[in-house]
C-alpha cells in the first residue's frame, strides 16, 4: 500500500513539473510576442491556455483522492497540500502570460509609434528576470531545492527595483507629450504599464511557488508569513 502511495504521489508530482514546462512555454511566447509584437504567436498562448486549466484541475482532483484514499501525514501530508496550492500558482502565471498576449494583439498598432529604445531596454530587463525567477522555481520543485526556493526573493527585488525605474521613465515620457490627448497614445500607455504589472506579478506568483517549496522540505510555516 505504501509502494502503491508513492507511485501515485509521484504520477502528481509529474503532472506538476510538465505544467511548469507549460507554464515556462506560456511565459517565453507571450513574452516574445510582446517584444516583437508578434500575432500569430500571442493567439498561440490564448489558445494553449485551456491546457493548463485543465491540468491544474486534474491536480486538484488527483490531490484530494490520494488524501481520501490514503490519509497521508506529516511530510507527505504537506507536500501534497503544497502541490494543490502550487498548482493554482502555477495557473495563475498561466493568465497572466495570456494577459500578456492580450496586450501584444491590442498594441499590433500602436507599440512602434510610441516605444523609446530606454523603455524597450527596461521592458527587456524585467521580462528576463521574470522568466529567471519562474526557471528557478520550477527547478527548486523539481529538485526539492530549498537553498535556491530561498534566494528567489533577491532576484523578485531586482524585478522590482526594474518596474519602478520603468514606470518613472515611462510616466516621465508624458509630460509635454503632444500625443497625450491622443486615443493612440492612451491606449499604449495603459497597456504598456499593465504589461509592466502583469510582469512583475509573475515574479510574485513564483515567489509564492518558492516558498510552498520551503515549506514542504522544511516544515516551516513561519515562512508563509515572513515579509519580504
Amino acid at each position: 500500500m505504501i509502494k502503491k502511495f508513492h507511485e501515485k504521489l509521484q504520477e502528481i508530482v509529474n503532472d506538476v513539473n510538465h505544467m511548469g514546462k507549460l507554464i515556462q512555454e506560456a511565459v517565453e511566447n507571450a513574452t516574445a510576442s510582446l517584444i516583437a509584437g508578434d500575432r500569430e504567436l500571442a493567439t498561440k498562448v490564448v489558445e494553449g491556455d485551456d491546457k493548463i486549466d485543465e491540468l491544474e484541475m486534474h491536480i486538484e482532483q488527483e490531490c484530494l483522492v490520494i488524501q481520501a484514499e490514503y490519509q497521508p501525514f506529516a511530510k507527505d501530508l504537506r507536500l501534497i497540500n503544497s502541490i494543490n496550492i502550487i498548482a493554482i500558482y502555477m495557473e495563475r502565471i498561466g493568465d497572466l502570460a495570456v494577459n500578456l498576449a492580450k496586450i501584444t494583439r491590442r498594441l499590433e498598432k500602436h507599440k512602434a509609434l510610441f516605444m523609446t529604445p530606454e523603455i524597450m531596454d527596461l521592458l527587456k530587463e524585467m521580462v528576463n528576470l521574470a522568466k529567471l525567477i519562474l526557471a528557478k522555481a520550477l527547478k527548486a520543485f523539481k529538485n526539492n531545492d530549498a537553498k535556491l526556493a530561498g534566494k528567489l526573493d533577491e532576484l523578485d527585488n531586482e524585478l522590482d527595483d526594474v518596474q519602478k525605474v520603468l514606470f518613472k521613465k515611462l510616466f516621465a515620457s508624458v509630460v509635454g507629450n503632444n500625443s497625450l490627448s491622443n486615443e493612440e497614445f492612451a491606449l499604449y500607455l495603459s497597456n504598456i504599464s499593465l504589461a509592466i504589472r502583469y510582469l512583475e506579478r509573475i515574479g510574485d506568483q513564483s515567489v509564492n511557488v518558492g516558498e510552498r517549496v520551503l515549506l514542504f522540505l522544511t516544515g516551516d510555516y513561519k515562512i508563509l508569513h515572513e515579509e519580504g
